[in-house]
């Protein structure tokens, strides 16, 4: 219904998502264990993650992936390599240049651009037993698997050690619904409900406003990983745009009505970095594929499809240190940084931290990302976020953090359990914190910590109901 809260429940992910990721990682394992690593290895399974999406969600037609594996090479998987690097020159080909003599079965691919398939990638070589694996990633129908899936199959193709090292954990939909919803999207929806029950003319023009409003922000994941906090906020926005163009439009038969024409919002208002580049590729990916889902949705919702490929609007993901780069300037700062407390940090990370806080020692490594947040937002109205370890509300991390920052408290939820997508969930126990800056002409509420450190310091833990009441602008306690 039209004007109501969407998506107020929040369910977990379905059980198909990680077997899906884990048919991936056996074909990952399968061509490492033949010589096929590091970044071609990555690269290589981004792009047939999205051919396999492409199949299921009208990009390709139905199979038609798997009947082009199943037709075009030989059982024995000898010659696929060869069938598959013609197949991503083939995507990467504009209509009017593809070479008139190419065989039907490759021809009748479309172009996707992108750049997914553009750069050269050193050939492969497959097996009999290989062939069958990638089949085999096929038989899951993608067009109801969430894009948790990119995630999830990231996390089970790295090792141990790598996973320690970059923090990779990945919070279920749920979790990243707790941070988004009170970030912004309660406040949409509110905003939206309310210009809902207008009359006449200023309805309209109170909702085409809201129609721009929401088709301008921006959005900013500084520590991406896959894209999944992106991922759901773009999906969140694309829903809300859909809500609007409904009500703006709904004396337009819907056979009548060019959504194509009317859609404003787009993935090139999400910005993420990441410093692992198979991750950064998989998140501009998975906002491609989300953004074509969320097409097929409005299919079914005003009775048209058009698709966005060839790819014309792509995310803005850079793969870099979120630490030692400059952020682009957005609306909504938002995400999930990687936690390592101090003695588990690199020589890197301590060196990077030490910019940061070139007086202050001892701080877990997602401080620098509050620190970054709170610097690039002074005198500006951006909102921020974050899912962090409960250490930072606690003990020693108190007094050493939050006198540094210049910043107001919007909402928080208290500790809760940790929660993922992956094959073992990460004993993590977190909160979430949202807030903007606090102007400079008022004195930084939190010096009033800084006054009590030393009490702070003996406590168990400070826990969020305990922050003065005057530091919270809202109450989002969970």
């Amino acid at each position: 219904m039209i004007g109501a809260d969407e998506g107020g429940e929040i369910r977990e992910q379905v059980p198909v998502n990680r077997k899906a990721a884990e048919k991936m990682v056996r074909l990952h394992d399968a061509m490492k264990a033949v010589g096929y690593t590091g970044y071609p290895i990555e690269v290589y399974l981004v792009r047939l993650l999205f051919c396999l999406f492409a199949e299921d969600t009208g990009i390709f037609k139905p199979e038609q992936l798997s009947h082009f594996i199943k037709g075009d090479s030989s059982p024995n998987g000898h010659d696929l390599a060869e069938k598959l690097a013609s197949l991503f020159q083939t995507l990467n080909t504009p209509p009017g240049r593809k070479l008139s003599i190419l065989d039907e079965s490759l021809a009748a691919f479309p172009y996707v651009n992108g750049e997914l398939f553009a750069e050269s990638l050193p050939m492969a070589a497959f097996s009999a037993e290989m062939r069958k694996a990638l089949l085999d990633c096929g038989a899951f129908d993608r067009s109801k698997i969430s894009p948790a899936i990119f995630g999830a199959m990231f996390q089970g193709v790295m090792d141990e050690k790598a996973r320690h090292d970059l923090g990779a954990h990945y919070t279920s939909e749920k979790n990243i619904l707790k941070l988004i919803r009170p970030l912004f999207r309660d406040a949409l929806r509110a905003e939206f409900n309310a210009i809902f029950g207008l009359q006449g003319k200023a309805k309209g023009a109170r909702l085409k406003a809201f129609h721009e409003k929401i088709a301008a922000l921006t959005f900013l994941d500084p520590a991406c990983g896959c894209g999944k906090f992106l991922l759901i906020a773009y999906r969140e926005l694309y829903h809300l745009e859909m809500d609007v163009l409904e009500e703006l439009h709904r004396d337009v038969p819907g056979q009548f009505l060019d959504v194509s024409q009317l859609c404003e919002v787009s993935v090139s208002q999400f910005h993420g970095i990441e410093i692992e580049p198979f991750a950064a590729e998989i998140a501009k990916v998975a906002l491609w594929l989300m953004d074509h889902l969320c097409n097929m949705e409005e299919a079914n919702r005003f009775g048209q499809y058009f698709d966005h490929i060839p790819i014309k609007d792509s995310p803005h993901i850079v793969y870099a240190n979120a630490l030692t780069t400059d952020w682009p300037r957005t609306d909504y700062i938002l995400g999930n940084p990687p936690y390592w407390g101090f003695t588990w940090q690199s020589v890197e990370q301590k060196a990077d931290m030490c910019k940061l806080f070139p007086k202050t020692k001892n701080l877990d490594f997602v401080c620098g990302w509050y620190k970054k947040a709170s610097d690039l937002i002074q005198g500006t109205a951006t909102q921020c976020a974050f899912v962090s370890t409960n250490s930072i509300t606690q003990g020693e991390q108190v007094a050493l953090l939050w006198p540094n920052l210049n910043v107001e408290i919007d909402f928080a939820y208290r500790t809760f359990k940790w929660h993922n997508e992956a094959k073992g969930n990460a004993a993590v126990h977190c909160v979430i914190i949202g807030f903007h800056a606090r102007p400079f002409t008022t004195p930084t509420a939190w010096r009033f910590l800084q006054s009590i450190s030393t009490a702070i310091s003996s406590m168990p833990m400070m826990c969020m109901r305990q922050v003065p009441t005057s530091l919270l602008t809202n109450s989002y306690f969970a």
